[in-house]
């Protein structure tokens, strides 16, 4: 310092001389211009000398190493919905007679929420109720018939059976020619064969498997008629509430415009968000994990869930990708605070988690030259590179630990927020100053004079 100080004083005299030699006219304008040049020079050493930097080496920003907890999360959306939905539809062509329920109400399983006109259906089930009994009719009067034919048909074999005996003792005797006894030999045949027409089972004469046939096609078509007519009335499928309610009085119920259910009942007790998760983060979830779920209609406020369901197969994404996503569930726990069943909600699955542990900006850790992860720390104004190992990364921060014991990684320490790629070991830097909230400012502001050689 001394030394700067003398320097400093012998250039001070010989600005006081040139300042009061007086210029020679040959020179004049020229000697002045260098003069003030030189005062310039001087004037700037002056400064340097007196008024030091605070700091030399290149300028870096840098931060305090702290523990906290992190997360690694997946963020995605879907709508919201009641574990169970059904929608309520009928194949009835029939009027829409009466609605008993509106959207909102809450319903028990098979309680009853519309009425359709049932006058057709109800004719129809009186015409299929006819044609039962017309059936049965019919196969009465052919049992009749039938055994009424086979009891003469019987009689004509006994008659002939006899017959045969008898001429068959005469031809012994020779009382008849062999003609007479092949003639009651036919007749015989002839009845044996007549006879042997009908179908017996338990001495009792069958008529035709037509005729039963024909009575199991009209009771079918008597339960059709029947279940015409019960369905008629709408009941509930589910125990639930009625969200949607798409019919109105007078309308076909089996004709609702663009094809819309009557009606949809969902269990709102318990809600779950449908998503689609990418093929290339499924790998990812598990059954059980945790979920933050957020939603417009909530504002601030959060609700916790877990994935209750993962689809074991894939399905198409759509638009112009070959991509595949995998339908999951997330069930929504406890209060649900005013959560409506349709809406799009979001869901931030907790895939890992890591409490108190030392943590840093992302963009704090590089990759060495050994393909190990690293990070720049200053010590006693100089880098020093820490290989580490990372562990749980969020967005925007990353677990990490050192690969090997080293001192100078601990609580406070001082490490390099987003390192250039010129930084090397044993550098000298000077840390961007902070303002009173912790906030970098520029060296201009602070007086830092950085030296780059």
């Amino acid at each position: 310092m001394k030394e700067e100080e003398k320097q400093g004083g012998d250039i001070s005299e010989k600005v006081e001389k040139l300042l009061n030699e007086k210029p020679k006219k040959k020179k004049g304008k020229k000697k002045w211009i260098f003069l003030g040049l030189l005062l310039l020079f001087v004037l700037f050493i002056l400064k340097n000398l007196l008024f030091p930097g605070k700091a030399t080496g290149m300028l870096v920003n840098t931060e305090s190493l702290s523990k906290a907890d992190i997360q690694e999360k997946l963020s995605v959306s879907g709508p919201v919905s009641g574990t169970q939905s059904q929608h309520v539809t009928s194949a009835l062509h029939a009027k829409v007679k009466e609605i008993l329920v509106k959207e909102g109400d809450k319903v028990t399983e098979g309680q009853l929420i519309a009425k359709l006109d049932t006058k057709d259906v109800e004719e129809a089930l009186e015409a299929a109720k006819t044609q039962v009994d017309l059936a049965k009719a019919n196969k009465e009067d052919a049992q009749k018939n039938t055994k009424a034919e086979y009891a003469k048909v019987q009689t004509a074999y006994n008659n002939a059976l006899l017959d045969f005996q008898r001429k068959s003792s005469l031809l012994e005797s020779g009382d008849i020619s062999q003609s007479e006894y092949e003639q009651a030999e036919s007749a015989l045949k002839d009845a044996k064969a007549s006879l042997g027409s009908f179908k017996v089972s338990g001495g009792n004469v069958q008529v035709s498997e037509s005729y039963d046939l024909q009575i199991k096609s009209a009771e079918e078509g008597l339960k059709k008629a029947q279940s015409a007519v019960d369905s008629a009335e709408i009941k509930a499928p589910i125990s639930g509430t009625i969200t949607r309610v798409n019919v109105e009085a007078g309308q076909f119920a089996d004709n609702l415009q663009d094809g819309k259910p009557m009606f949809t009942v969902e269990n709102l007790d318990q809600l779950e968000l449908s998503i689609s998760v990418s093929e290339y983060s499924i790998g990812k979830l598990s059954l059980g994990q945790k979920a933050i779920i957020s939603a417009d209609i909530l504002g601030d406020e959060k609700l916790e869930g877990e994935v209750s369901s993962i689809s074991p197969t894939g399905e198409a994404k759509g638009g112009n990708t070959a991509e595949r996503v995998i339908p999951i569930k997330i069930k929504i726990d406890g209060d649900k605070k005013g959560l409506l069943s349709g809406i799009t909600a979001k869901a931030d699955i907790v895939l890992s988690e890591a409490k108190n542990v030392f943590v840093v900006p992302l963009s704090a850790v590089t990759t060495g030259e050994d393909g190990n992860s690293q990070i720049y720390f200053v010590e006693d104004g100089k880098i020093h590179i820490i290989p580490v190992k990372t562990g749980v990364e969020s967005d925007v921060s990353v677990e990490v630990s050192p690969l090997k014991e080293d001192a100078a990684f601990k609580e406070g320490a001082h490490f390099v927020s987003a390192p250039d790629p010129s930084l090397t070991e044993g550098l000298v830097v000077s840390e961007m100053p902070k303002d009173s909230t912790g906030e970098s400012v520029s060296a201009s502001e602070s007086g830092v004079v950085v030296k780059t050689n």
